[in-house]
């Protein structure tokens, strides 16, 4: 592979992963894809197929029992080499595409038609395919609509990777049902459904398009029989009963009769679904008008153009929330698009008036821009149409069948032809986009309609999308207010406490002083309760004076090196590691960038916490540090030598540089440090046994860190704790022990989750009661900002 191709396609697996969308489980909204692919191609094999480096992953599946196929098997491949819309009509007819294993063994493929699916940023995922082992023909029209549920494939993985709260997916699943209805009708495929046992038929607005008829006729199964030309009914009808008794795909090409008794050829394809006693009980399709392909042919080539542009606005719309802008890019785009004297949308309030929010308008017509519009009559005979999403088309203003009072609000603007479509949002209508034709009357032909139908979708979209920006940035804001007011309350509350209870405290110390020996023992007993709960008192304020202090005081953020940090932490607990006889070891250690002295504090509290909490056995406790990134580094990072702090020595010597150092307290003796050499730990896996005695890594349940973040660890051999309590512990004033045994106010693992967020990091533990604990916790290298 040549080094660009190569890149090319690195690039390409980089998109797809970004998705999380491989070995996933099924959705609805992907097998309904699949099967209106079916449907629309009129084949029995439909796949939406992701291809990574090794294989063809169907996220839904039609006709095939295979969950994938490997990469080089098939026919996806040439779409990914034509980066274009591949149909094969008979794979016999070509001796490379006889040869492959998917036709010369199962599922036997004669009939293929491949749309690649291209991310936003122009990467091919994957294709969304129609297979059959029977040759087979597309048109036009079903070229166009397979591309559109392609483009539709691509919205659901967008709106997948965006919306993960629970109500934002439900959103996502109402907005996707809502998209395939706009494909549906941008391919000018009317859905229906037809309850088999009461005949009941419903219909969309495309089926009326498709049969002409206007949308006041009911539309009922009688009403369909008499539209269908005589000479065709019956064999309509046979066809379905032969779908129903044979469990298959219902598929028929009939004349229609319109009203105005023009003919046209309507294709219907559908599929029956039968209850748990395998009874039918209803039957759903699409209805496709196939009169006059030529015709239609020639109207691609125009469209071509209309939706590349069409592509670009999408594009912007999705790109951005800044509404003013989506607004101002519609409009402008739209009047070039349609060459339309002025485009606009109207925003409506409550009251029936509006405002004209964004304006393109051509030299010469009136400006309607920030108006504020108030049309009795529209008030009071349209709005309620567009809410419940008319499309209104109108060729001629002088001759329409519209209210006088509206005729001449319109034409007091110069309007001679307009085109409205609704722009809906899920509280029900926000505003209207509106095409005007002021030099002269105007045919709209129905890609215009559905050009401005789709864009008022998107907008509708965005303004979905603002608005849950807008609440989800008023709730940030409402709770960094709130963090901000408790920290202060607290350092405030714990500032104000310090003078009584330092008065209180020296009171009773007097006390204690002064008639120790001249009261009872009794008396004696309840001094030394009050002045040690005095002195809890002080290092309980002392301690939520710190917690408040995390980000209200912090150091700006420096480079720092973690073994200098370390070693000071050590020095910090210096009496505690020689009466405990605890033995600390630790990597060499990176240089990374965060408040020193918060740093250290992180560092003491958990090697202090694993002191505290020890076995009747000295305490061994490792300190070490990855990154994802660095591949072999392992915790070791670089593979630097190792350090250990234990007992004993006689005297010390001064640092002997960075790869190993040795220190010690001169005179009678005290903690050494004595260099050991270890070597590099590889980056471990899942299944590979940890690296050296003192580097546990976490399981693979943990969470791992990111490229570009360090993953600290601090181990020891203490007495553990029982996993329910692995979320507690960092809770302030929780405590899982008396004071008695082990004191403490419980806030020191609090004060190291604030410090570690504060830093962009997180901190977790792993442990089992008398196993010991594992603390990690993470941080970037480049942590952030001075706070």
């Amino acid at each position: 592979m040549q080094p660009e191709s190569y890149h090319q396609e690195q690039a390409r697996l980089e998109a797809l992963r970004r998705y999380q969308i491989l070995d996933t489980e099924p959705e609805p909204a992907y097998d309904h894809l699949a099967q209106l692919a079916a449907f629309i191609c009129g084949t029995s094999i439909a796949l939406v197929n992701f291809i990574d480096e090794n294989r063809q992953w169907f996220k839904a599946k039609l006709g095939i029992d295979v969950a994938e196929m490997p990469r080089n098997v098939g026919l996806s491949y040439l779409c990914l080499e034509r980066q274009d819309i591949v149909v094969i009509n008979d794979t016999l007819q070509n001796e490379q595409y006889a040869a492959n294993p998917v036709v010369t063994g199962y599922p036997y493929i004669r009939f293929y038609a491949g749309v690649p699916l291209v991310s936003p940023d122009g990467q091919i995922l994957g294709t969304l395919c129609a297979i059959d082992p029977k040759p087979r023909e597309l048109n036009q029209k079903q070229i166009e609509a397979l591309s559109a549920l392609g483009r539709q494939v691509i919205s659901q993985l967008e709106l997948r990777r965006h919306l993960v709260e629970k109500q934002q997916t439900e959103e996502f699943l109402r907005e996707s049902d809502q998209r395939l209805k706009l494909a549906l009708q941008a391919a000018k495929l009317g859905s229906w459904q037809l309850d088999l046992k009461t005949r009941e038929l419903a219909a969309s607005s495309q089926c009326y398009v498709n049969f002409g008829l206007p949308p006041e006729v009911e539309f009922t199964y009688s009403k369909l029989l008499e539209c269908i030309h005589p000479d065709d009914r019956s064999d309509m009808q046979e066809r379905v009963r032969q779908a129903i008794e044979n469990h298959s795909d219902y598929e028929a090409e009939y004349r229609c009769i319109w009203p105005d008794n023009s003919i046209h050829w309507i294709l219907a394809r559908g599929t029956v679904i039968y209850d748990g006693d395998n009874q039918p009980m209803r039957m759903i399709g699409v209805t496709l008008d196939v009169t006059d392909r030529k015709q239609a042919e020639e109207e691609l080539k125009k469209q071509n153009l209309r939706s590349q542009l069409f592509a670009e606005i999408t594009l912007k719309i999705r790109e951005s929330l800044q509404l003013e802008e989506i607004l101002q890019t519609t409009v402008q785009e739209v009047q070039k698009l349609l060459q339309a004297d002025r485009v606009l949308i109207f925003r409506l309030w409550a009251d029936g008036s509006g405002t004209v929010v964004q304006e393109s308008v051509l030299p010469g017509w009136p400006v309607v821009l920030g108006q504020n519009i108030l049309d009795p009559c529209f008030q009071e005979r349209y709005v309620e149409k567009y809410r419940q999403g008319r499309i209104s088309a109108i060729f001629d203003i002088a001759t329409a069948d519209i209210q006088d009072c509206h005729r001449e609000f319109l034409q007091q603007f110069g309007v001679k032809a307009n085109l409205v479509v609704p722009i809906l949002i899920r509280d029900g209508i926000w505003g209207l986009l509106i095409a005007h034709q002021c030099a002269y009357p105007r045919h709209w032909n129905n890609f215009e309609t559905e050009l401005l139908l789709q864009l008022a979708n998107q907008i509708g979209i965005a303004l979905s999308q603002a608005q849950l920006l807008e609440q989800e940035i008023r709730h940030v804001q409402e709770l960094a207010r709130s963090n901000s007011e408790l920290e202060q309350f607290a350092y405030v509350a714990s500032h104000d406490l310090q003078e009584p209870l330092r008065m209180v405290t020296s009171y009773l110390q007097l006390l204690e002083r002064k008639y120790s020996s001249q009261l009872d023992a009794t008396a004696d007993q309840f001094i030394n309760y009050a002045v040690d709960g005095a002195r809890r008192m002080q290092n309980l304020i002392n301690d939520l004076l710190n917690y408040s202090r995390v980000t209200t005081r912090g150091q700006p953020f420096v480079e720092v090196d973690c073994g200098e940090i370390v070693e000071q932490a050590i020095a910090n607990l210096k009496f505690a590691i020689e009466d405990s006889g605890a033995e600390i070891t630790y990597d060499h250690l990176p240089t990374i960038t965060a408040d020193p002295i918060q740093l250290t504090q992180v560092f003491q509290n958990l090697i202090a916490n694993a002191i505290k909490f020890r076995r009747n056995i000295p305490p061994r406790i490792h300190i070490g540090a990855f990154r994802a990134d660095e591949g072999d580094g392992g915790l070791g990072g670089q593979g630097g030598q190792g350090r250990q702090e234990g007992q004993g020595g006689q005297g010390g010597q001064g640092r002997q540089g960075r790869q190993g150092r040795q220190g010690g307290q001169g005179g009678q003796g005290g903690n050494v440090d004595k260099n050991i050499s270890s070597p590099p730990s590889p980056l471990p896996t899942p299944h590979s046994p940890l690296p050296t005695p003192h580097s546990p890594l976490p399981t693979p349940h943990s969470p791992l860190p990111t490229p570009q973040e360090w993953l600290f660890s601090v181990s020891d051999n203490g007495i553990g704790l029982e996993t329910q309590y692995a979320e507690r512990i960092f809770v302030i004033f929780q405590r899982l022990h008396g004071r008695s045994k082990y004191p403490g106010t419980g806030i020191g693992l609090a004060i190291c989750k604030k410090i570690i967020e504060r830093h962009s990091g997180r901190i977790w533990v792993e442990s089992e009661p008398g196993q010991g604990s594992n603390f990690y916790f993470t941080i970037p290298d480049q942590a952030g900002q001075p706070s």
